[in-house]
């Protein structure tokens, strides 16, 4: 059962009085998803909007040769479906359950309703929209221009901001995160993210041992630099 306190977790819900939260919860649909479910697949209806809770849902697309390639992984508090990607008459990416995962969603006549009843949450969602879509923008610009050494590194760091972890020097990233994970964020195989990790831990940008890797974060800030 989904609560004021879980709602009260997500930025989008800023400044909700408690009535507000309880017409909501009246509104949204909930579901659990077990690590590895299939939440969505390209030829569904492109009409929800998800709010996730608890654990990770990543998104993702093949290429022509059947390699994964992540669009995104998200984390709680993110919103994501096809009533936010712009697919509304397109197609759906792929998204797996990476954990089990909590989840609430609204269909379209929800979302309208929950819209036309509280339009000041408006400029939250528009702000979230806005928000990812500039940090999908710079990572695109990122990665058009850089090799996939700095790639990855630019991916952790931003996988730490998303755990929570924006002013640690240092920071673990989960063994979950697996180096075929990172491989497929970055556009490159398995063995060349191994490879890589290597190469960075020799340099001091990284430490841990095998799937357990620490950011170094200056260290890592300043290899960015060096191409920006």
């Amino acid at each position: 059962m989904l609560g004021l306190w879980n709602l009260r977790q997500l930025n989008l819900f800023d400044g909700v009085s408690p009535a507000e939260m309880e017409q909501i919860i009246g509104i949204i649909h909930i579901r659990h998803c077990r690590r590895g479910e299939i939440v969505f697949r390209p030829g569904d209806p492109c009409n929800k909007f998800y709010l996730l809770h608890h654990g990770r849902i990543k998104t993702y697309t093949h290429s022509e040769r059947g390699q994964e390639k992540i669009m995104h992984i998200f984390h709680p508090g993110d919103a994501f479906g096809g009533l936010l990607f712009g697919t509304r008459h397109g197609e759906l990416p792929w998204a797996k359950a990476l954990d089990d995962v909590v989840l609430s969603f609204m269909g379209e006549p929800e979302f309208k309703r929950f819209i036309q009843t509280f339009p000041d949450l408006c400029m939250n969602i528009f702000r979230y929209i806005a928000d990812h879509h500039a940090s999908d923008m710079r990572r695109l610009e990122y990665f058009i221009h850089t090799e996939a050494s700095h790639r990855l590194v630019y991916t952790l760091l931003e996988l730490g901001q998303h755990l929570g972890y924006n002013e640690a020097n240092q920071f673990e990233i989960a063994p979950a995160y697996t180096h075929e994970d990172l491989a497929n964020m970055i556009g490159v195989v398995r063995s060349t993210v191994s490879e890589i990790i290597g190469q960075l831990r020799s340099e001091g940008i990284l430490g841990g041992q095998g799937r357990h890797i620490i950011v170094n974060r200056l260290e890592a800030e300043r290899y960015l630099d060096k191409v920006s």
